[in-house]
């Protein structure tokens, strides 16, 4: 009998476990990530953390390997993820296919907001924890440094914070969440993603630049993104060099206007929709031709 369907695509790792209920039928695991649990696996300090973490990373670790062996393809969101995924949990590369993350660049070109002077904005929940640490780690030993130098600066963080609390300073707005984020990091001068642990990419550096702000963030924030630091970029990873970066740009006009122009240039020659999704698709096609006739 033929089969109801070519090919069945869950998307993460929430759907993938429903892949028993289209038994005969080729699947494509869309979006693998272990970057955030291995992170924290590798970061944990004393026993107690270790212990926990580390028996979190390996359940986790044996369920994904387990639900790849039932898929004949999936995807992974940059070169490093690929690689972890192959050497933890998969064992090797030769179903991982890399297909970027993006955004819709002509969904931005219409976000009308006014840049507020020496405003940075950081995009991003409090739930999702990499967001928490790199706000943390920010406000403690970078802001500070900047405020000194370039009096007035504002940080507003946006999305929800829960009840993880940040060390109180002058010039901290948390917005809580909002309905539509562009505007406020179109309305921005910089965009800032500190980002020390997690997997994936940046979603929050690729929607600033499409937005036409300038972005710095550390190298593990940019990970994964094909993206040229001091061209379309700038990175910094110790506290002096990351606030000397937001400051010369909050100085430089010129400067911020120039990386801005870069960044979105760069999206949408590689991080656009309508650039990624016909690789998208002929992965698809491809995983369901290889696929009939072998499966079922």
């Amino acid at each position: 009998a033929a089969r109801p369907y070519d090919l069945v695509i869950a998307s993460q790792v929430d759907m993938a476990r429903y892949r028993a209920c289209f038994a005969g039928v080729p699947a494509l695991f869309e979006e693998v990530e272990v970057g955030t649990l291995y992170e924290q696996f590798r970061r944990a300090e004393g026993a107690a953390q270790r212990l926990r973490y580390g028996l979190t990373w390996q359940k986790h670790r044996r369920y994904l390997a387990g639900l790849l062996r039932s898929y004949q393809a999936a995807t992974v969101v940059s070169a490093p993820e690929r690689a972890l995924v192959a050497e933890q949990v998969a064992g090797d590369a030769a179903r991982l296919r890399v297909i970027a993350n993006g955004v819709d660049v002509a969904s931005y070109a219409d976000v009308a907001a006014e840049p507020a002077a020496h405003t940075l904005i950081f995009a991003g929940s409090f739930s999702y924890l990499p967001n928490y640490h790199a706000m943390q780690w920010f406000i403690e030993h970078v802001f500070p440094r900047v405020r000194t130098a370039v009096p007035g600066t504002r940080l507003v963080i946006t999305g929800r914070h829960g009840d993880r609390p940040l060390p109180s300073l002058d010039g901290v707005e948390l917005t809580g969440f909002v309905d539509d984020v562009r505007p406020r990091i179109k309305g921005a001068w910089l965009s800032v993603a500190p980002i020390w642990i997690g997997g994936g990419t940046r979603l929050k550096i690729l929607e600033a630049m499409a937005l036409g702000t300038p972005v710095v963030a550390t190298h593990k924030g940019a990970e994964g993104l094909d993206l040229v630091n001091g061209r379309d970029i700038v990175l910094a990873d110790e506290p002096a060099a990351f606030a000397d970066a937001v400051i010369g740009l909050l100085r430089d006009p010129a400067a911020r206007q120039a990386l801005a122009a870069r960044g979105l240039q760069r999206v949408r020659e590689v991080y656009d929709w309508q650039v990624i999704l016909p690789q998208f698709m002929g992965l698809v096609a491809e995983t369901a031709v290889a696929a009939n006739g072998r499966t079922g």
